[in-house]
């Protein structure tokens, strides 16, 4: 599965919160899906496990979790997320929040793309996590903006008082992304 087969668009800005606390940002979000993705396979192996010696018709299981995992998600008792919550009544389909906010800021001017050819997971990797995540393209934004949140978050806290404090600084951008330009600029400056 091929997800932002365009590549993820972000502001040079978000770029720089990024790259405060995350030397590598394509790596870091790869290793971030590929934790969920051991996460859930556990879990999914974890709940289904008693099903599975439940049942009088299965009489032997794989030893192998990747094997179990399909065995499981072929059977046809089992449903993804997104099928469970459609079936109650009223059906629960979870609104793309990440990926609504991520699409209403303007990401205009200069702009740096990650994962320029997408982010590619396994089918059988995605299906683990499509167990308990309804939207996984909408999971991968909330990650990305979520680090890049905590960047500049640890970014600001780190150099305002610096700022504040050095008697050569007369005045401050009155937005974020000017004080990040600005903190950026320093010549003291050092990634978190």
């Amino acid at each position: 599965m091929i997800l932002f087969p365009d590549g993820i668009t972000i502001t040079e800005v978000e770029q720089k919160c990024l790259l405060h606390i995350t030397p590598e940002p394509e790596a870091w979000l790869n290793g971030v899906i590929a934790e969920k993705v051991s996460l859930r396979r556990n879990a999914l192996i974890a709940r289904w496990r008693p099903r599975l010696y439940a049942d009088e018709s299965v009489t032997e299981l794989p030893a192998d979790d990747e094997a179990l995992c399909t065995l499981i998600m072929a059977r046809d008792d089992y449903k993804t997320r997104l099928q469970q919550d459609a079936a109650l009544n009223p059906p629960v389909v979870a609104p793309r929040h990440n990926i609504a906010k991520f699409e209403a800021v303007t990401r205009s001017g200069t702009t740096v793309t990650l994962f320029s050819s997408g982010v590619t997971i396994a089918d059988r990797d995605s299906n683990c996590v499509l167990a308990y995540v309804q939207d996984l393209g909408d999971w991968i934004i909330g990650a990305l903006m979520g680090q890049i949140n905590r960047g500049k978050k640890k970014m600001i806290a780190q150099y305002e008082p610096i700022i504040r404090a050095d008697p050569a600084v007369t005045t401050m951008p009155a937005t974020e992304d000017g004080l990040i330009n600005m903190i950026v600029a320093r010549s003291d400056y050092t990634r978190g």
